[in-house]
């Protein structure tokens, strides 16, 4: 199984409220991820399923790659602000058949995810994301999918 992990997209550094979860994208996050959405959509395993945190700037960055990918977004509690590498790794290990999955949401968590899962719970590889990116991951074997994927490449759009 393909498995997208991105970091949302830059976002502003103040909300309305006040709350992180609420703080938007930056036009610069914007087009980052419409640059993915757009990228991944030429790849040769596009997406079939997004799914993303419900925090604002995840949610902004999954529905700007979904309407690139022609896909509809599942907001997903598991990928929240809160969450532990633990909880995502679960989560990408109950996806079988799902074919290629793009997972919106935050770091470290998103980062750590992408060591455990390309070198197992020692991590070391030190797998960081930045904002706007995405570690485009094979998973060998669904189940306990730790230490069981192989990172085939990071994409960022580098120019914008």
């Amino acid at each position: 199984m393909r498995v997208y992990l991105i970091r949302h997209g830059k976002a502003q550094r103040q909300s309305l409220t006040g709350l992180d979860a609420d703080r938007c994208l930056a036009a610069r996050g914007r087009e980052q991820a419409a640059w993915l959405g757009a990228e991944l959509r030429e790849g040769d395993f596009p997406p079939e399923r997004v799914l993303c945190s419900p925090a604002a700037r995840a949610l902004e960055t999954a529905e700007l790659l979904g309407e690139g990918l022609g896909v509809e977004v599942e907001v997903d509690e598991r990928l929240g602000l809160g969450t532990t590498a633990s909880t995502v790794v679960e989560l990408i290990g109950s996806l079988e058949g799902a074919g290629s999955v793009a997972l919106v949401g935050h770091n470290p968590t998103l980062s750590v995810v992408a060591d455990v899962l390309c070198d197992g719970v020692a991590g070391g590889r030190g797998i960081g994301l930045r904002t706007g990116e995405a570690a485009v991951i094979e998973v060998l074997e669904m189940g306990d999918v730790v230490g069981k994927a192989e990172l085939v490449g990071l994409l960022r759009a580098e120019t914008l």
